[in-house]
């Protein structure tokens, strides 16, 4: 019986360290391995959600970089025709004022001409007052009264 007793002991004790075990090492163990289960499962699901939030933020910066280069060609469009509107406007001025100054130097050639003539004829008639003076002075040979004009509008162009 002692055999039998001892059996026995040993299967009591035996069944009390599985128990106390249970409770006391492999009940904290096997919670301590369900929460780093837990954190491994959250850690994999916000490693998901990071990417799919990097993946909307990627295209988001796309379509803020698309948007900012049509801006950009919209301006640089935009300065191109305005730069070609200064250019044919100050191309019109410059039409402009180049007539005005060919209006105006024609007018001032018109009156520098009249003015001429204007003094050309003084000179004329006071030679021809002057050639009829000496005409009637001397005697009327047509000869001489033609070589005395020649010679008195050569003197009247040498003044």
């Amino acid at each position: 019986m002692s055999l039998d007793l001892t059996f026995i002991g040993q299967i009591i004790v035996f069944l009390t360290m599985v128990v106390l075990l249970g409770k006391i090492l492999y009940q904290p163990l096997n919670d301590a391995m369900a929460a780093r289960t837990q954190k491994i499962a959250e850690g994999l699901a916000a490693a998901e959600a990071g990417k799919s939030a990097q993946a909307e933020a990627e295209a988001e910066a796309k379509a803020l970089i698309d948007e900012a280069k049509q801006k950009a060609q919209e301006i640089v469009a935009s300065a191109e025709r305005r730069a070609l509107e200064v250019s044919e406007e100050a191309v019109a001025k410059a039409r402009h004022d180049s007539e005005l100054i060919v209006q105006s130097a024609k007018e001032e050639a018109e009156a520098e001409a009249g003015r001429l003539r204007q003094n050309l004829q003084q000179e004329v008639a006071g030679l021809a007052i002057l050639a009829a003076e000496k005409i009637v002075e001397s005697e009327l040979d047509a000869n001489k009264h033609k070589a005395l004009i020649e010679k008195v509008i050569a003197d009247g162009i040498a003044a």
